[in-house]
């Protein structure tokens, strides 16, 4: 555990849709993520006097075209991942330069207009990771190609409950290989219940394959599920509860993750708001000694339009 355990967390998404005809539209997203490595995953180094700090942004740009019930969206994506170089107990820095990389990728959705607050659809992805260094520290190629084929609908039933779900498999060949192919089942949902005029309850599903930094393993295979729970107290003063379960597969290291988390939100303007938060997380793993829990305490400003 570093000296140091504060760390920055900052999530910004920046949207934008030109109607060029009735049927026809482009649309693009601008996004950026600022944080560090979780402290309950095998990544972070021994001796660190702080965690390094990571940046992900990115972009999307893409065309979506209608056809009567028929829509296609085509999208192409450009990340880049970044870290600063690690601070050590012992005075010294070592360089990140071999966790950095750009993901470069395209994706297309084919949806139907089945009935009104039904429109299943298929989505495909493929995507691939090019590192700034061949090879990472421990003389592996981390190079990859990789991508998903999902199945699932969008709906909204008298606007009390709106969202989508999607179940579909993905995959990631590795340049290295002594590296082997990491796949498995992908789970997405976000569904929002509107309780009561005061209350929301939202549902969520996320899985990813995932980098990491042990030598001999490919990535990691991440699915997440979370509840949250939203009630307005008054017009400008929000409450927020989370619970969440995940697990991450590291080859033989099997981790199951847990969280509990509470929000308060007072609202500014329609724009600004201030937020505090606190979080407990739990981590239990197959990994000897690997057991760990922290919590976390957030005070921040939200920028919403």
């Amino acid at each position: 555990m570093p000296v140091n355990i504060d760390r920055p967390d900052v999530d910004g998404k920046l949207t934008g849709r030109i109607d060029v005809t009735r049927d026809t539209r482009i649309i693009s997203a601008l996004r950026l993520r600022v944080g560090t490595d979780n402290p309950t995953t095998p990544n972070p180094q021994v001796g660190l006097s702080k965690y390094p700090v990571y940046a992900n942004f990115g972009g999307t740009l893409g065309v979506e075209q209608d056809f009567n019930r028929l829509q296609l969206q085509v999208n192409g994506n450009v990340d880049r991942t970044v870290y600063q170089y690690s601070k050590l107990t012992d005075g010294t820095s070592a360089s990140n330069d071999d966790r950095n990389f750009n993901q470069y990728g395209a994706q297309a959705r084919l949806s139907y207009d089945l009935m009104p607050g039904l429109k299943p659809f298929v989505e495909v992805e493929a995507d691939t990771r090019v590192h700034d260094l061949r090879m990472d520290r421990y003389g592996y190629e981390r190079d990859s190609n990789g991508g998903y084929l999902k199945g699932g609908t969008s709906f909204e039933f008298s606007r009390l409950l709106t969202g989508e779900f999607a179940v579909g498999y993905g995959l990631r060949e590795y340049q290295d290989p002594r590296l082997k192919r990491l796949d498995g089942l992908l789970t997405s949902a976000s569904l929002v219940w509107t309780a009561t005029g005061l209350t929301t309850v939202r549902f969520a599903a996320a899985s990813s394959i995932d980098e990491t930094t042990l030598p001999g393993v490919s990535g990691s295979l991440s699915r997440d599920y979370s509840v949250q729970i939203d009630h307005a107290f008054r017009r400008w003063l929000i409450g927020t509860a989370r619970f969440g379960y995940g697990t991450a597969s590291y080859d033989t290291r099997q981790d199951k993750r847990y969280f509990a988390q509470a929000d308060l939100i007072y609202k500014l303007t329609r724009t600004f708001a201030i937020k505090g938060s606190v979080r407990h997380d739990w981590l239990v793993s197959n990994d000897s000694g690997a057991d760990s829990n922290q919590t976390i305490v957030m005070l921040g400003v939200r920028v919403q339009r």
